[in-house]
């Protein structure tokens, strides 16, 4: 039995703020540092390989991980948030005319509409197949893989192994800080945990 374990970055100010981040370089709050020392301390191994998106964010969260397991991490670029475009950085609340226009088309339809300038869910499933197959193709029966990125990046891959229709995406909760399991049996993905928090002491 293989594990791929899918971590999302902990808590920064635009995620406290409940603004879009995308592709927008942005690092953790000092409760995003608090969760990746936890997570890391409570975090159960063996764990043979780490890779982690090139945004800030996720790597100052491997970081906690790698120290505490001894691996050299791999970075790699598909596993980068999905892009918002002309909406990142912004709150929903403070969207208005086109971009709230399109913003609310992409909520309720994100497989056949995107947002200004972003990325579709076509492009970002892709990207996201592409990166499960680099990480795992060659994973030897037995060892667990961890990859620290993005809420989108998460959602998508939780959709892409249990094919899953794509608007399914938007309807997942995936929290900063959290753990998502996926285990391999008999050549097939199961999930077997999704949006973890447990791991956390400051996750609330």
């Amino acid at each position: 039995m293989s594990r791929l374990i899918l971590i999302r970055h902990g808590e920064t100010l635009w995620n406290r703020e409940f603004r879009l981040q995308g592709t927008s370089d942005t690092e953790l709050s000092e409760k995003g540092w608090e969760q990746a020392k936890s997570l890391a301390a409570s975090f159960s191994g063996p764990v043979h390989k780490i890779y982690h998106s090139p945004q800030r964010r996720a790597v100052q969260f491997a970081g906690p991980l790698v120290a505490r397991f001894k691996l050299e991490p791999e970075v790699l670029e598909e596993l980068r948030e999905m892009s918002f475009g002309s909406l990142e950085g912004l709150c929903y609340t403070e969207l208005t005319g086109e971009l709230r226009t399109a913003f609310d088309a992409w909520l309720h339809n994100p497989s056949r509409y995107k947002v200004p300038g972003g990325e579709s869910l076509q492009m970002l499933s892709r990207r996201v197949n592409l990166a499960v197959k680099k990480m795992t193709d060659n994973l030897a029966e037995g060892n667990s893989v961890v990859a620290v990125c993005h809420g989108g990046v998460i959602r998508m891959a939780v959709v892409r192994l249990l094919n899953m229709r794509l608007t399914v995406m938007a309807r997942l909760r995936v929290d900063p800080g959290s753990v998502t399991v996926f285990e391999k049996i008999g050549g097939v993905w199961r999930l077997v945990l999704l949006n973890d928090t447990c791991g956390l002491k400051f996750g609330d």
